[in-house]
């Protein structure tokens, strides 16, 4: 009874992690970026190559995204007169939409401290982290069984 517990237990933190992780987001490099420079949009391999993609925001306007290898990208140049922080949205041609953004304004120096949370997840580190949870889940679970034969 207690290894389906800790079973269900291990399960529901599993898919909450899973739940929690952020929506897939487009890729801007750099994400800081002064009025006038240009900057890299990439859908990263989310879209199909077949039905294309598009890039818009405010800070630069519309652009069509082309094949680049296995992903869709283009640049886009900043406006001039663009300040602050904005949205920026691919829209793949079957409708699907992935999201970023882009602080225009003065360079800020180096993030440094923020540990890279700055850019988007990428696929490889979304699998990684679910193996890891996975892996975290399974050890827990069979800790937990070796605990409760021991005892009996």
């Amino acid at each position: 009874m207690r290894t389906a517990r800790a079973f269900a237990t291990a399960a529901a933190a599993t898919a909450l992690v899973g739940l929690s992780a952020p929506a897939a987001v487009a890729s801007v490099s750099p994400q800081w970026a002064r009025p006038g420079q240009t900057v890299w949009i990439s859908d990263e391999g989310r879209c199909d190559l077949r039905e294309g993609a598009t890039a818009y925001s405010g800070a630069f306007g519309t652009v069509r995204l082309r094949p680049r290898g296995h992903h869709l990208a283009d640049r886009a140049q900043v406006f001039r007169h663009a300040r602050g922080t904005y949205r920026v949205t691919i829209r793949c041609g079957d409708g699907q939409r992935y999201f970023d953004r882009l602080q225009v304004g003065p360079t800020r120096g180096a993030h440094a401290g923020e540990g890279g949370g700055l850019g988007g997840t990428t696929h490889a580190q979304f699998a990684t982290g679910a193996a890891l949870v996975a892996l975290a889940a399974g050890g827990g679970v069979l800790a937990l069984r070796r605990r409760t034969k021991g005892a009996a």
